[in-house]
């Protein structure tokens, strides 16, 4: 988190519309995580982000990467890459959710978690069960909501909102990451928010045999209390 160090040589770096290099915000070896379903086994899976006011993210067209940029790098052995090494290129970011220069290592457990209210499918599969509960739905919800826990960095699983879930059924959006404030790190987005990467699961499940095109289609956004 908050450095790229892998980038072929021969591969143009991300960019703005207006030729400004995006600020490599993360990145995964999949090969060094736990696996998901229909997720790629190996690989590098690299975010980036646009130093503004909006840190690459289209409120009203949110799969628009031009702003933010998500590439994954179909690699098995990584070493064998011949990588970039001059990277004073890169200018000095100014508006970034990371509040001071960061460098850290990331490492991942697989667990599993319950559907939170606010998913647009609570109401499908478990709206009928707090009904029972009459007048105690609602105190019901909230003792579920602060059990399960939604806050936090994660890969896959079910996202936290602070707001209204904006998916909808049909579009199929599951979530891939979600980066959480965390004053420790100096992690912030807006007020104490919550950013999320969302893709559509029948692409990773159709992905076989061009595990690049997995997260081809992506859906960022951020949001604040």
């Amino acid at each position: 988190m908050g450095r790229i160090n892998f980038w072929p040589a021969d591969l143009a770096w991300p960019t703005d519309p207006q030729g400004r290099p995006l600020f490599g915000l993360l990145q995964l070896n999949l090969s060094e995580l736990p696996t998901l379903p229909g997720w790629p086994a190996h690989g590098i899976l690299q975010f980036f982000v646009k130093d503004d006011a909006f840190w690459g993210a289209h409120p009203l067209e949110p799969t628009q990467q031009d702003n933010f940029r998500l590439h994954y790098h179909d690699v098995r052995q990584p070493t064998q890459v011949k990588l970039l090494e001059d990277f004073s290129f890169l200018p000095a970011y100014e508006d970034l959710p990371l509040e001071r220069e960061l460098y850290l290592a990331v490492s991942g457990t697989l667990d599993s978690m319950p559907l939170p209210p606010e998913d647009y499918r609570f109401p499908q599969h478990l709206g009928p069960f707090f009904e029972v509960f009459g007048e105690d739905k609602w105190a019901r919800l909230g003792e579920y909501r602060r059990a399960i826990g939604t806050v936090g960095h994660r890969l896959g699983g079910y996202p936290g909102f602070i707001q209204d879930d904006p998916r909808q059924p049909q579009d199929n959006w599951e979530l891939l990451l979600q980066l959480d404030t965390d004053p420790q790190l100096g992690l912030r987005w807006g007020d104490y928010g919550v950013a999320h990467w969302f893709y559509r699961a029948e692409a990773t499940a159709s992905r076989s045999p061009q595990p690049a095109h997995a997260f081809s289609e992506v859906w960022y956004g951020w949001e604040s209390s």
